[in-house]
């Protein structure tokens, strides 16, 4: 019997997946109904989640003026950067050339 096993192929893993469907607005629109009802009687911690909420569902809108500003910033301390480590790069091969080329024709 363990002769024949030897020859037979094992067959695929099979799975019973279903996929569920969510409904994004539907659950935002009944936390909305749920926060008008309790919101009498609302504790702290739920009107956090209400400002939150507000937060994610209009976006918040950073002030663009400052990204600009911050990117600027960011370019210029690149630009001086790299034009540093040219202007280093070109005293260091000015004065080392000479003195390399003669070490390699030794």
């Amino acid at each position: 019997m363990a002769i024949f096993k030897i020859f037979k192929m094992p067959r695929n893993q099979q799975f019973d997946y279903k996929p569920r469907f969510w409904d994004q607005n539907k659950e935002e629109l009944e936390d909305r109904l749920k926060q008008y009802e309790s919101r009498d009687n609302a504790t702290p911690e739920e009107i956090k989640q209400r400002i939150s909420l507000r937060f994610r569902k209009k976006g918040y809108v950073r002030d663009t003026n400052f990204r600009s500003s911050q990117e600027r910033r960011s370019n210029r301390t690149l630009f001086v950067t790299l034009a540093l480590l040219i202007i280093l790069t070109f005293i260091l091969i000015d004065n080392y050339f000479s003195a390399f080329i003669q070490n390699i024709e030794r």
